[in-house]
């Protein structure tokens, strides 16, 4: 999918989301939800070529596979939780979004606990204190 269609997705559902807004705000935001999740989808099914050129470029570096696995894997807990903490805030929802926001953040520190402690090898034996 191209700009064009998110973007006409974008103005699509905001102009939906606007006007039911004032007779039943309930609705006004189910498709507000409807129309981010489309847009969120298309770019999603579209990361496979990123996904292929990372790799890629790891590859001829001589990188471990397990580094672009966390790469990919922080990158993938940051987006989805930026985009739930946008669809709570839509909803009125800060607390909840906050916590969320937490959450990220927790998970990709846990993810990439494992890149850490490799670097901190690599240091420690640089250094000569292993």
């Amino acid at each position: 999918m191209n700009i064009l269609t998110i973007s006409f997705i974008g103005v699509l559902t905001a102009t939906v989301s606007l006007t039911l807004r004032r007779h039943n705000p309930e609705i006004a935001l189910v498709a507000a939800i409807i129309g981010s999740v489309l847009i969120f989808l298309s770019v999603i099914l579209n990361l496979n070529s990123v996904y292929e050129t990372v790799k890629t470029i790891f590859d001829t570096a001589s990188v471990n596979s397990v580094y672009v696995a966390i790469l990919l894997k922080t990158v993938g807990i940051s987006l989805l939780t930026e985009f739930s903490c946008d669809c709570c805030i839509d909803a009125g929802q800060k607390a909840l979004a906050g916590n969320i926001s937490l959450a990220g953040k927790i998970l990709v520190l846990v993810t990439a606990i494992p890149l850490y402690k490799d670097v901190l090898d690599a240091v420690l034996s640089l250094t000569g204190s292993t």
